[in-house]
């Protein structure tokens, strides 16, 4: 009997991690430069780990 690596458990599967809301995160695509990639990242994650402080901020900037 021979063992293939079809099937079972592997790393990165499954469902995707959830907002602190409970909703789906969707994927979204945009186009940037690296520089504002930098920025954009540095914000996803602000926003992913304190989205209290990232509203605040945005609130601030309008």
């Amino acid at each position: 009997m021979s063992e293939s690596n079809w099937g079972g458990k592997r790393e990165g599967a499954g469902r995707r991690p959830k907002a602190h809301d409970g909703t789906e995160r969707k994927m979204r695509s945009t186009r940037a430069s690296d520089e504002e990639w930098e920025l954009i990242k540095q914000f996803a994650h602000l926003l992913k780990d304190n989205p209290e402080k990232a509203k605040e901020l945005i609130d601030k900037l309008n």
